[in-house]
């Protein structure tokens, strides 16, 4: 059972569950929204990394700088993202990030960039800074990982955790509930099946995935 985002996040949550939860903001909030800003949370860490790469680049740091400071950024939105803290600005950076994260864009702008004004050695620290932060990234989410009471006791993975947090995201900035908890009516496609329509119509390739992991 999964949804995916636009742009292939896969999130491991039913489709009742998700769109049930989606379906509380809507019309004011579409769903397409939502999963961008789930995309846009799941790379913050990342874009942070690299705009204070780029910074650290153009500064001209030494290498043991440009590490540090990249390892300290990228940890920052590590335990944003998991502590469920969601800036404004954050949000955007990701949503523009997010539209290249997938075409390695960010590496090879920084690793040019780099090398043009520090070489080797300050890409070389860059790089080892960005390892190391996924291997922190490993060990946060397995320390953040707990029991759902939403869905079934299942463990819930860094995805869905950041899907619940741009539902909460978004809900606050409407005022209405963040409760991630579902009654009866909730969960019936009468209540939902507006909002996952909506979604279809503007990403209609999708229906195949979420079919296909019902």
């Amino acid at each position: 059972m999964a949804i995916y985002t636009p742009q292939g996040l896969k999130i491991s949550l039913d489709v009742p569950t998700s769109f049930g939860l989606m379906a509380r903001l809507y019309p004011d909030i579409k769903p397409d929204s939502i999963l961008k800003t789930t995309e846009s949370i799941s790379v913050m860490p990342s874009s942070l990394g690299f705009v204070t790469g780029i910074l650290c680049f153009a500064l001209q740091l030494s290498p043991s700088h440009i590490a540090i400071c990249t390892l300290f950024a990228m940890t920052v939105g590590i335990l944003l993202t998991f502590s469920g803290i969601v800036w404004f600005p954050f949000i955007q950076l990701g949503a523009m990030f997010s539209h290249i994260y997938g075409l390695f864009l960010p590496t090879i702008i920084a690793v040019a960039i780099g090398f043009v004004l520090t070489g080797w050695a300050g890409v070389a620290s860059y790089m080892v800074s960005r390892i190391v932060a996924s291997v922190v990234s490993i060990l946060v989410s397995i320390g953040f990982t707990t029991q759902s009471s939403i869905y079934n006791g299942s463990r819930i993975s860094t995805a869905e955790r950041n899907f619940f947090n741009a539902y909460r995201y978004h809900a606050l900035q409407l005022g209405k509930s963040t409760s991630l908890e579902l009654s009866r009516d909730e969960l019936k496609e009468a209540y939902w099946g507006q909002t996952y329509q909506d979604l279809l119509s503007s990403h209609p390739n999708l229906q195949k995935r979420f079919l296909a992991n019902s």
